[in-house]
């Protein structure tokens, strides 16, 4: 008598279920996908605010700049009369209703940096003015301080029941630092290092922070748009200056605040991040002179990054709108 044998053809009820299984599994995916998609913070209105707001400086020679137009937002929203700004809020619903934790790291990422960013035009130009002065105008970003904290240290989030400083915020969603999530001064050196080029797409809404950039940072494209803010940065007198007479390089001291994404108190890594992204002058003066590190350093600007409207003319100057004057008889 032979020995029974295995058939390798599926019975028909048995193929059915294991296409049934599939076609689930399948569906399951499908629906993973779609709500990781939707989970996406919404960043339209951010990117509608930049375009509407954000004044592109420089050219004809002069390195790329921006300034953002706080005072006409201000005005427009009315802010003075009602103290709130329904575009502020309606931006802020979107984007930061979403749970970060559903987040891909790149996702994340991408999110916590425009989120930073929307943060401080928002309580810039919610703080814009001096309290009892009228319109007076702050100067810089650091004046502001109305109870609740400095303006960098002041809760502006809550996230899964913990209150996050502008500080906070960067510290632990773009950093992903949370040892020093508490200080108020982001101007205190982080614990641990980071990525060199994140300093340069952070605005602190100051002139001499990096430039407001017109875009939203995206998962997609994110190491493409750190690339090109960090070249956009550099090339400005902001944050590197060269004395071409004497070779004489200069940089800000916002990378002495941020050693901790260098290398440490030595900064090894400074060189090779202006190897990589400085200017092709800076760049010759470095090899030349075999710097290993810059000459001097300068406090940044902390002046308001506010768009200043060019005066009007005076009468008979070049430029000058002229006035029609009616031949007399």
């Amino acid at each position: 008598m032979s020995a029974p044998t295995m058939s390798l053809a599926a019975p028909p009820r048995a193929l059915a279920r294991l296409v049934c299984i599939v076609l689930l599994g399948l569906a399951a995916c499908l629906a993973f996908t779609s709500r990781a998609h939707a989970a996406m913070p919404d960043d339209r209105g951010f990117q509608a605010l930049l375009q509407r707001y954000l004044k592109v400086i420089g050219g004809k020679g002069a390195p790329y700049d921006t300034r953002f137009d706080y005072e006409l937002f201000y005005i427009d929203e009315r802010t003075y009369y009602t103290q709130h700004s329904e575009t502020l809020e309606t931006i802020r619903a979107q984007m930061l209703s979403v749970d970060p934790l559903t987040l891909t790291p790149r996702e994340r990422l991408a999110w916590a940096i425009n989120a930073y960013n929307f943060m401080v035009i928002e309580r810039m130009t919610m703080n814009l003015l001096v309290p009892g002065r009228k319109f007076l105008r702050y100067d810089s970003p650091l004046e502001p301080n109305r109870g609740e904290g400095p303006f960098f240290g002041a809760p502006v989030i809550n996230i899964h029941g913990v209150d996050y400083s502008l500080t906070g915020f960067a510290r632990r969603f773009v950093y992903g630092d949370s040892t020093s999530e508490t200080v108020v001064d982001f101007r205190v050196p982080r614990e641990h290092g980071g990525d060199p080029r994140l300093m340069f797409a952070l605005v602190h809404a100051a002139k001499g922070s990096a430039p407001l950039l017109p875009w939203v940072y995206s998962p997609d494209s994110l190491d493409a748009q750190l690339d090109r803010a960090t070249r956009i940065a550099l090339a400005l007198p902001t944050w590197l200056k060269l004395d071409k007479s004497t070779g004489v390089l200069s940089a800000n001291n916002r990378f002495f605040m941020e050693r901790a994404d260098l290398g440490g108190p030595e900064m090894p890594g400074l060189m090779p991040l202006l190897d990589r992204f400085a200017p092709a002058e800076v760049r010759k003066v470095i090899a030349r002179r075999k710097l290993t590190r810059p000459d001097l350093f300068f406090e940044p600007d902390w002046k308001i990054n506010q768009w200043d409207r060019p005066k009007p003319k005076l009468p008979g100057q070049a430029g000058a709108d002229s006035i029609a004057v009616k031949p007399s008889r």
